[in-house]
């Protein structure tokens, strides 16, 4: 079953309804999430906010928490540092041990408040927290809206290697409300476009689109329904990443590896996803799948955007050595997600062998002065 959209124009809300591996669950942009997560919470014997002290200090923050609490006897919550500072085995070992302390259950229900790293965080507690409990992801960063919250990836980091540790493990629902946008720092919104240029590169024809926002600075709940809904009829049709659902990671080979080398403080996820789509376009230019035309243009919008299109040469040569850490490696070395076009227009294909003399002259290139 596809996603279908339904609009309610009185609220603002638009709903996709998504399928994955046979659990159907609501993907809603728009307000009352306050309401939608009583809805979600009722019957639960205890209810766990999952969130960082930076979002919780927001006027969203606050009101998501204050409902809990008034929904639920039985709730508490976890607070993970912030950003991919809470990523890690150590932090999900704590807050385990928090929940088992508290008496949660397999009838309790996980609520992750935050951005990327939160939701991959706390959906990651709740696929291993007793071999799974439900969970709701409330996003609030652009990034989380559009990318992380969807799909049921759920992971953590290894000092080295990004999402090293993770499962598939779909929520109850996401629940997006672009209010808690307005609280964001000018580099988080700008990180968020990252993700959406990405959508744009994947659709060429929502590029236009795309590129408006970026030079906006800010992408409107139409344009993050549309991002969610290519994700979601991707992810439908494609679960567990075995075939399409690669070209979600176009951008992320070399931009893990940019993040990783930055010790996951230098570069936001999304600035490091810029950085790696150029690096994708100029590779498939370098090896003759595409032209000029293309990699400028996609260049020109990261740049519309404020995001980073170079890093510094040595940042350049190790997030190289680093991408031999990325989940998408096989016995033969790496598979790309790069484009392939004749012309102003290109399609994007997955699982594509690129020769390391293609991807070092590419290396030097995005490491080179702008």
């Amino acid at each position: 079953m596809r996603p279908t959209p339904t609009e309610r124009p009185e609220v603002s809300v638009v709903i996709l309804r998504a399928d994955q591996q046979g659990q159907r669950y609501e993907v809603r942009v728009g307000g009352g999430v306050p309401r939608a997560l009583g809805r979600l919470a009722d019957g639960r014997d205890r209810v766990a906010l999952v969130s960082c002290r930076r979002v919780l200090a927001t006027p969203f923050g606050r009101r998501v928490r204050a409902s809990l609490a008034r929904l639920s006897e039985g709730s508490l919550v976890l607070v993970l540092p912030d950003g991919e500072r809470g990523k890690n085995l150590s932090q999900i070992e704590r807050a385990a041990g928090r929940l088992l302390r508290a008496g949660a259950t397999r009838r309790s229900l996980l609520v992750a408040l935050g951005g990327g790293a939160v939701t991959d965080a706390a959906g990651f507690l709740a696929a291993t927290f007793m071999r799974g409990v439900s969970w709701v992801a409330v996003p609030t960063t652009l990034l989380a809206m559009v990318d992380a919250a969807l799909g049921g990836k759920t992971g953590v980091n290894l000092p080295f290697a990004k999402n090293a540790l993770g499962a598939f493990h779909p929520p109850m629902a996401v629940l997006s409300d672009p209010a808690s946008l307005d609280s964001l720092p000018e580099r988080e919104r700008r990180s968020g476009l990252g993700e959406v240029v990405k959508y744009g590169a994947l659709r060429p024809s929502m590029l236009p689109r795309v590129a408006a926002a970026a030079r906006s600075g800010a992408a409107d709940p139409e344009l993050i329904a549309a991002c969610a809904r290519i994700k979601m009829e991707i992810v439908a049709r494609d679960p567990k990443e075995q075939g399409e659902r690669k070209l979600l990671n176009l951008g992320h080979t070399f931009g893990h590896g940019v993040e990783a080398a930055g010790g996951f403080s230098t570069y936001s996820h999304g600035e490091a996803v810029a950085v790696g789509l150029l690096f994708a376009f100029r590779l498939a230019r370098t090896l003759g799948r595409l032209g000029a035309g293309p990699v400028a243009e996609v260049e020109e919008v990261l740049r519309a955007a404020g995001l980073p299109t170079r890093v510094p040469p040595a940042l350049a040569r190790k997030a190289a050595g680093l991408m031999g850490y990325d989940k998408k490696r096989t016995a033969a070395g790496l598979q790309w997600v790069l484009p392939r076009g004749r012309g102003p227009s290109w399609k994007v294909e997955w699982d594509v062998a690129a020769e390391q003399r293609a991807i070092e002259l590419t290396v030097k290139e995005i490491g080179g002065a702008p």
